[in-house]
């Protein structure tokens, strides 16, 4: 199956940084993209005198769609993969939008541009990075501004343990298939005993299907500002990646207070793999491994 990726564009600085990481990711995953813009507003089936306007609105926007996908790089010397790239128009709040269409129409990942600097009203309301965050079914990858696509040779993969995390080691799992990329699994919690139940599910999640084709490591981070420490080790480790789980809640709980992951988007120039937590799957107290891949475990 040919990975499906979704790009969301405003037509902003981060937007072509998102895409530009794109092509290139579509690229070596072999997958095809599809660049989608949102318009925003309200019409109903009694605006019929709005038809006309409807039509150019949305063949202007398919027009400029395609300058910013084949033109616009040229123009700044950028080149181009050979990559099967779509256009999609739709209606809408974008962040919603956009992680509905990825849901609805079963997108491998969704690429999306990320800012830094919000304005009081984005801090309150959230910005449409932040909704698709909250929102999403679908793993996505944040992009800073003037980030350059890289093949990931090293990834930190951040877990918090109030997060269900055991599904998304196989999501993860097959995002890094393409890579093999060197894992080192961070642990953030307060316990000793909560570090060893993560170090065994993360075991057993890594080993239920097949022996691993990467190597890993199982590490803890203690600090007063967890996510300064996390952000602190990808810099010093040189990491490519940095992917965290997302511990759902509610949304209006979310106007008011942020989460590690989102924090950790806000604050790091990587890209982020953004995956989203589902059920815990039953865990039994004692898990047991083969006798050499244990030993192998032990040595890390």
């Amino acid at each position: 199956m040919t990975p499906k990726i979704l790009v969301p564009v405003d037509f902003t600085k981060t937007a072509f940084s998102a895409y530009m990481y794109a092509n290139q990711f579509a690229h070596a995953y072999k997958g095809e993209i599809t660049l989608i813009h949102v318009l925003q507003g309200n019409f109903s089936t009694a605006d019929t005198h709005f038809v006309d306007t409807l039509e150019s609105l949305v063949h202007a926007a398919q027009q400029r769609l395609e300058y910013f996908a084949n033109q616009y790089p040229k123009e700044l010397g950028y080149d181009l993969k050979p990559v099967k790239t779509s256009y999609e128009i739709r209606y809408g709040v974008p962040g919603f939008t956009v992680t509905d269409f990825a849901s609805d129409m079963d997108y491998q990942y969704i690429i999306a541009g990320t800012k830094d600097n919000h304005n009081i009203i984005e801090k309150i309301l959230g910005t449409t990075s932040k909704i698709m965050a909250k929102t999403t079914k679908v793993p996505i990858i944040f992009i800073h501004e003037n980030t350059r696509y890289t093949e990931p040779k090293k990834i930190v993969f951040a877990i918090d343990d109030k997060a269900d995390f055991d599904e998304c080691i196989d999501v993860f799992m097959q995002y890094n298939q393409q890579f093999l990329a060197k894992t080192i699994f961070i642990h953030i919690g307060t316990e000793s005993s909560e570090l060893e139940q993560t170090r065994s599910v993360l075991i057993k999640e890594i080993f239920e299907s097949r022996y691993p084709t990467f190597s890993f490591d199982i590490k803890s981070v203690r600090g007063s500002d967890v996510t300064q420490s996390i952000i602190d080790y990808s810099i010093f480790e040189k990491v490519d990646v940095l992917a965290v789980v997302h511990r759902k809640r509610g949304f209006f709980s979310d106007l008011f207070e942020s989460s590690v992951s989102l924090k950790a988007v806000e604050g790091i120039h990587l890209p982020i793999l953004w995956l989203v937590e589902h059920k815990v799957k039953p865990v039994k107290n004692v898990i047991k491994v083969h006798e050499p891949v244990m030993e192998k475990i032990n040595a890390l």
